[in-house]
């Protein structure tokens, strides 16, 4: 059984255990108990969305690869309301069905939208770079994914990733997540998330990782004029601050490749996910151990011949 499968899985259970609960409560008399808990779904719910929504905090909690499904918590609060709807007299039969038909349906797209869709069909790339330009308009976060891996001495490929990142009309960082655990299992390598505001961007230099970024509304497109919109996201690969104090990236866009962002472009960034992979001896990657171990050319880093 895969991470998504037992994800699935649990959460299926959870909302029935919560639509049975609600129907119970509610149609065995019980409809004070019942208020009082909805009450207190309607806070959790609340807390939810404020706090937990779409938060790294989440892989804290939740440290498995399958968070993009467990850590969605709306469908069971959902199923709650839908359960206690379905059993609440002086409320027409239809009307109820309806309604919790409406919820149930809700609930379950909700669960399984990270699986709709097909991935990109990805192009072949020369698999002895270490970081790799994007080969479709949908694969950024993929193609750093597998950067990232390659230069902490993992083999991976965009094609791959786009997979394992559940990529569709984009990725959500919790599918870069979910990719980067299933890559790192069994190796010394453990997953970190952190959110980063535009003024915290320019510490995340401190080691390699994928940020995924979004920027202010009132930057009509991303640092330096590159070709990514506003709302739409975009991800790089953070390589560094360089000896001037500016953020060193490498932009998987084809025209772009290595880019220095001073504080100027960093501004534009509204905040940012950054996923970077964290060796539990403290070790430090082998590619990144001297300059001697990666030759940039023609806008690309090479392994380095010995």
């Amino acid at each position: 059984m895969t991470d998504l499968q037992l994800s699935l899985g649990i959460m299926g259970t959870l909302c029935l255990l919560a639509w049975v609960t609600g129907w119970r409560l509610q149609g065995g008399g019980r409809v004070r108990a019942a208020r009082w808990v909805t009450l207190l779904m309607t806070v959790v719910m609340g807390v939810y969305l404020t706090c937990l929504w779409d938060a790294p905090i989440l892989v804290k909690l939740l440290p498995y690869s399958g968070v993009i499904i467990l850590g969605n918590w709306l469908p069971v609060v959902a199923s709650w309301f839908a359960g206690v709807c379905s059993s609440t007299v002086g409320i027409p039969a239809w009307r109820r069905v309806v309604f919790s038909a409406g919820l149930m349906g809700l609930s379950v797209y909700s669960l399984m939208s990270p699986l709709i869709g097909e991935s990109p069909r990805c192009m072949n790339v020369e698999f002895e770079r270490i970081l790799e330009f994007q080969t479709t308009d949908l694969t950024c976060s993929a193609a750093c994914a597998a950067s990232l891996l390659r230069l902490h001495g993992i083999d991976a490929t965009e094609k791959e990733l786009t997979e394992l990142c559940l990529t569709r009309e984009g990725t959500h960082w919790m599918g870069v997540y979910r990719g980067l655990m299933l890559k790192t299992a069994g190796t010394e390598w453990t997953v970190v998330v952190e959110r980063l505001s535009g003024e915290e961007l320019a510490g995340a230099g401190r080691a390699p990782g994928v940020l995924s970024l979004t920027f202010h509304g009132r930057a009509a497109y991303r640092p330096l004029g590159t070709e990514s919109v506003q709302n739409t996201g975009h991800s790089v690969v953070s390589l560094g601050m360089d000896g001037a104090g500016a953020l060193r990236v490498f932009d998987p866009s084809p025209d772009f490749g290595f880019e220095t962002w001073d504080e100027l472009a960093v501004g534009d960034v509204e905040s940012a996910i950054l996923l970077r992979l964290e060796s539990r001896s403290g070790r430090v990657p082998e590619t990144l151990r001297g300059a001697g171990l990666l030759v940039e050319k023609d806008n690309r880093v090479y392994w380095a011949r010995r």
